[in-house]
């Protein structure tokens, strides 16, 4: 059984680049978001959460560029 993947594509037929970087970091963002929430959850400080969101920023601001 093949089973076909819908790829999103532009109307020159080219990949939508666009529209699966904007899901990246939509992704990215969930995630991070829910580490903080989890991090401050196990600590209770404001302190760690903050702490947590820089490092998840600075570990994707390779891949902004």
């Amino acid at each position: 059984m093949t089973s076909e993947t819908h790829i999103r594509t532009n109307k020159d037929g080219s990949i939508n680049t666009a529209h699966y970087m904007a899901r990246g970091r939509l992704a990215r963002s969930q995630q991070a978001h829910k580490l903080s929430q989890t991090a401050t959850t196990a600590t209770g400080t404001a302190v760690t959460r903050l702490a947590v969101i820089l490092i998840a920023v600075g570990a994707a601001l390779p891949f902004a560029f």
